[in-house]
């Protein structure tokens, strides 16, 4: 039995070391595709150093790096410019949440209250085309860039 637990562990220990593709395209190639859904952003900051991120909503990990954000946002939006594209993991089921956020009158006041639980929403069935065109624009680049994870962070069109 124990034998079969070191078995198990030194697999599993195995298949972690295993790293995906990081990026599919050179980083001139992704700060081009990024150029291109630039405007469909929520920015935050207005620092000099630009960021990218591709986060999902319902993403625990993306609402950490929200939290951080928000947290050290003086230190934080000083310095960086930080674009968030709201990007679906498909096991999350989030397409209605990011479609809600995208059409509310504040995108980051939505985000906020979606994503940090400050405020108040209801979720309602999105159907304004510009949102659903927005949403497949977002999702074809993350495709065509190879985005596997969320939050998935860039600077200088390099996954960091």
């Amino acid at each position: 039995m124990k034998y079969m637990i070191m078995i198990l562990f030194l697999l599993g220990t195995s298949l972690m070391g295993v790293q995906k593709e990081k990026q599919l395209v050179a980083p001139n190639v992704a700060i081009e595709l990024l150029e291109t859904i630039k405007d469909n952003a929520i920015v935050l900051g207005s620092g000099k150093q630009e960021v990218h991120a591709f986060i999902d909503p319902l993403c625990f990990m993306s609402q950490l790096y929200l939290a951080l954000i928000y947290k050290h946002n003086q230190k934080i939006f000083a310095k960086y410019t930080i674009y968030l594209y709201l990007h679906e993991i498909e096991s999350k089921k989030s397409k209605k949440s990011i479609l809600n956020i995208m059409s509310a009158e504040s995108d980051e006041k939505m985000l906020r209250a979606i994503m940090l639980g400050k405020g108040d929403f209801d979720l309602k069935d999105i159907k304004d085309e510009e949102s659903k065109r927005t949403f497949n624009k977002i999702a074809d680049v993350a495709r065509r860039i190879g985005v596997y994870k969320r939050p998935y962070i860039m600077i200088n069109g390099q996954v960091k």
